[in-house]
């Protein structure tokens, strides 16, 4: 090809500073990124203040490295970061637009202030100046204007570190819900908690192979949530592997979750991250920064009998660019060359949770007077009840003809109208809100009405015994029926 001449077409300022407003971000995320610039810098504290009244304004401490005029510039400036250059193991950023994009997303007005000691400088984009004039002139704050920004004060307490100001927030009112205090507070409740998941390592003090950090919303640290439950006795681990990839090693360990039965609702609610079928998957990190959570890559697909799978991956910091790394680090897509040993792993580590489904689903072999019955005719399956459970068939047997037939009538109609679906969709959804299992007083008060129909009778207590400890739902009584039915004079 020949090159007659090189032209200089710089991009529209306008155009383009509102075009990088929708990119994607949400509070939540858009707080992750500058986080991610505060851990960079080596902050062990970030401070997130907000007010509501009389207008919207958020500030995000840190109490980091701070930087020098021209490293603030250079930060303020639009793709200040070449993706492919090679970057410190800790540095969490990569294309030099997340400061940018993150605040951009939810405000017209992004203040950056840095200390270094005894220097203090500020900087300034206004989206409605950059409109007007339609050019990259960044805003120099003076002393003046320093001085009275948005929680400076916070700044000039510590001897280095960072605070970036939105004002004019627009996105983050957005517009319609403009003064509604409850929405707000709604936005960053949803922030705390993707905050809690995205930077779990930095904020467990137990963690080792991460540096420690502190994050405060309004005064109060927030926790951290382990999506993989290590603190719980039934959380399965599985045994940790390595991929090579490119004279490097990925790391690679699965985890097999409790069964919501294990857990009790406040556990169930903090680990299940909304739904254990919905969470299940790839869990991907980078420098110790969660990126990616619950994505199969299109390696499997989600399902009930894997919901228990959780796979944590940790990339080295060169990999951005094969793994496909958005800018708000929300998406990824592994190397077609590691996906069949991915494809290898799902499938040895699904098993555990499969195993804990399964077994979940056996009946005591003990049980010979199940309530309910499978079958299967054509290939499909259906449920039905069990005509011949003791109970059912004596009161068959008891009634006249006709009130019999109605009750088989009656019996086949609540075969035939179980909602499946909407019982599926919900109970995989929240299966702690369903009460699946009787306890053992409940299972006592059944039996003692069941041991009314025998009052006369003066049956043997061994065949009572045998009964309840074969029938449904008195088999799953975890006392001792002989003791029981001894305390009951039978």
């Amino acid at each position: 090809m020949t090159i007659l001449n090189m032209i200089d077409s710089p991009p529209n300022a306008a155009a383009l500073m509102q075009s990088l407003r929708d990119i994607g971000y949400e509070l939540d995320t858009a707080l992750a990124d500058l986080i991610d610039n505060s851990i960079t810098a080596s902050a062990s504290l970030v401070d997130i203040v907000f007010d509501i009244k009389p207008e919207t304004k958020v500030a995000i401490i840190d109490n980091g490295d701070g930087m020098s005029r021209d490293e603030l510039i250079k930060a303020m400036t639009i793709g200040s970061k070449n993706p492919l250059i090679e970057r410190d193991n800790k540095d969490l950023g990569r294309f030099g637009l997340g400061l940018k994009t993150a605040s951009f997303s939810q405000c017209k007005r992004l203040t950056v202030i840095t200390k270094q000691f005894d220097k203090i400088y500020g900087m300034c984009w206004d989206l409605n100046q950059v409109s007007k004039s339609n050019s990259w002139k960044l805003i120099q704050l003076s002393t003046d204007a320093i001085d009275t920004t948005y929680q400076v004060r916070r700044l000039k307490q510590i001897d280095t570190g960072t605070l970036v100001v939105w004002e004019q927030c627009d996105r983050l009112n957005d517009d319609h819900k403009l003064g509604s205090e409850t929405h707000l507070l709604q936005k960053f409740e949803e922030a705390e908690s993707h905050l809690r998941l995205i930077f779990h390592r930095f904020l467990d003090t137990s963690y080792r192979h991460a540096d420690n950090l502190q994050i405060r919303i309004n005064g109060r640290a927030i926790g951290f949530v382990d999506p993989f439950f290590r603190s719980s006795l039934a959380t399965q681990f599985h045994n940790k592997e390595s991929i090579r990839y490119k004279n490097t090693y990925i790391s690679i360990q699965g985890y097999t979750l409790p069964h919501h039965s294990k857990c009790n609702q406040t556990e169930y609610e903090k680990y299940a991250l909304g739904s254990y079928r919905d969470k299940q998957g790839f869990y991907v990190y980078r420098a110790n920064r969660l990126l990616i959570l619950g994505d199969w890559f299109r390696l499997t697909s989600k399902s009930d009998l894997t919901a228990l799978t959780r796979i944590e991956i940790d990339l080295p910091n060169n990999f951005d660019s094969e793994w496909h790394i958005d800018i708000k680090k929300s998406h990824a897509k592994p190397p077609d060359q590691i996906r069949d040993q991915l494809k290898h792993y799902i499938d040895t580590y699904v098993s555990g949770s499969k195993r804990v489904y399964n077994s979940k689903g056996y009946r005591k072999k003990s049980v010979t007077n199940p309530v309910w019955h499978q079958y299967t005719n054509k290939g499909l399956k259906s449920y039905q009840v069990n005509k011949e459970h003791p109970l059912i068939q004596r009161l068959i047997t008891e009634l006249k003809p006709s009130q019999s037939s109605q009750l088989k009538d009656v019996i086949a109609l609540i075969e035939k109208s179980f909602p499946v679906d909407q019982f599926y969709s919900e109970y995989a959804a929240a299966p702690k809100d369903f009460k699946t299992k009787l306890t053992d007083k409940e299972i006592e008060a059944l039996a003692i009405d069941y041991l009314k129909n025998f009052a006369d009778m003066n049956l043997d207590i061994s065949l009572i015994k045998s009964f309840l400890e074969t029938s449904e739902p008195y088999c799953n009584y975890q006392g001792d029926w002989q003791l029981f039915l001894n305390n009951k004079g039978h």
